[in-house]
């Protein structure tokens, strides 16, 4: 154990010597500070704060990946290629004490760039919200309607009919639609809120549509009713400030009568109920927890690929593999989709054919991690359990890096040190 934190603490030291540190951390401060600065939302509050989350985390979390890899990719082979390894491996110390040491030291650098940049972004969304730039009643909406971390409940559909693009739920002029919920007891009243988002017969149509939302219980008791005016293709969602338990029937009734519009529900959550589970800081931090395990994977891969190759080598396959498991789901979804002009070309059929077999093998190497991406969860306000968070750093922070050290230290071990450069 003295071995691998000898080591962690010697990658520490040569990190801080080449200032490399500080310039990693002055790099992703100058993006968080910076980014909202060419950003503009709709104007409200809500999107406000939405588009800050939303693409401040996302780029963060993108440039903290690339320089985990970029690090870890370097750690090892530079000492190879400079012939400092040799001081290292002459003594009684493993390949594997090598690599966890080597990774221990690159999982400290990781945590503290986290915590930098969560501190960082936290502050930054705290000021440009401060009192003094809000209303009194800004402020109550920020604080129990936006900056809160709900749970989806989605509607109870029968096997098959949940609706698509193919197969819209449609609500024509003076008719009513309706979805069925089942919640856990004791939720609190103003806890929930009804989202939801429509399409209509005529995408040209730009006003607002007016309609008229209806909750009952499992009794047929009218519990909340709201008449609502609102546009088409957007996101809308509606306070419920009464208690709602159980069985549960929600309607929506189209009043709408300055032109004859049918509206379409094509997706199965375009009508779902938010519930109100956790605080905003309790989501953030659990966010971030399974930001700093999927730095520990992509760590642990450039580590891997160092202990094989050259420097630029590894660089390049750590970070194509990075990027292959990014869009790895999208690349699957292109090259799995056919239409039928294509089918009658055999070359095209084949090179579609061998592409999806490329990514489905890809797919069981890498690990999915758009499954523990915690962006989406923040900016959408969606809650991030505990249980998922744990499952992160399980996998990508346990099973995945154990592998790859597995690994890592059997290419160590059979690399041959000290060649002689030409």
């Amino acid at each position: 154990m003295h071995s691998i934190l000898a080591i962690a603490e010697l990658t520490l030291r040569r990190a801080v010597r080449s200032r490399v540190f500080l310039l990693l951390a002055l790099l992703v401060i100058g993006c968080i500070i910076g980014l909202p600065l060419v950003m503009k939302s709709d104007g409200t509050l809500a999107g406000q704060v939405q588009l800050f989350l939303q693409y401040t985390l996302a780029v963060t979390g993108a440039l903290l990946a690339i320089i985990a890899v970029w690090t870890a990719a370097g750690a090892l082979a530079l000492e190879v290629e400079e012939r400092h390894i040799q001081m290292v491996i002459v003594k009684p110390v493993r390949t594997w004490q090598i690599w966890l040491g080597k990774w221990l030291g690159l999982m400290v650098i990781n945590l503290v760039m986290v915590a930098l940049a969560a501190t960082t972004i936290y502050g930054l969304l705290r000021w440009t919200t401060r009192p003094a730039l809000l209303t009194p009643a800004e402020q109550t909406r920020l604080a129990e309607d936006i900056l809160v971390a709900r749970r989806a409940a989605q509607p109870l559909w029968p096997e098959g009919a949940a609706p698509s693009r193919a197969n819209a739920l449609t609500v024509a002029p003076g008719q009513s639609i309706s979805w069925r919920f089942e919640l856990p007891p004791h939720i609190p009243a103003g806890a929930v809120s009804l989202q939801y988002r429509f399409l209509t017969s005529h995408p040209d149509y730009q006003e607002s549509v007016t309609g008229q939302w209806c909750i009952r219980d499992g009794a047929g008791q009218e519990l909340f009713q709201q008449t609502v005016s609102a546009r088409a293709q957007e996101t809308h969602s509606c306070g419920i400030p009464v208690e709602l338990a159980g069985d549960l029937e929600i309607s929506y009734l189209n009043t709408e009568t300055s032109a004859p519009l049918t509206l379409l529900f094509d997706a199965p959550d375009s009508v779902q109920l938010q519930i109100r589970v956790s605080s905003f800081a309790s989501n953030y931090l659990r966010a971030w927890l399974m930001t700093l395990a999927r730095l520990a994977f992509f760590s642990a891969l450039g580590l891997t690929a160092g202990a094989a190759f050259s420097t630029p080598v590894a660089v390049f396959v750590s970070m194509a593999l990075l990027i292959i498991s990014a869009v790895s789901r999208w690349l699957q979804q292109v090259a799995s989709f056919a239409d039928a002009e294509s089918r009658l070309d055999w070359m095209v059929a084949l090179g579609e054919q061998t592409l999806r077999a490329a990514y489905l093998a890809l797919e069981l190497i890498l690990p999915p991690l758009q499954r523990w991406d915690p962006h989406a969860f923040l900016a959408e306000g969606l809650f991030l359990s505990g249980a998922l968070t744990a499952q992160a750093w399980l996998v990508l922070g346990g099973l995945y890096p154990a592998l790859l050290a597995l690994a890592g230290a059997w290419l160590l071990r059979r690399r041959e040190l000290g060649l002689p450069t030409l």
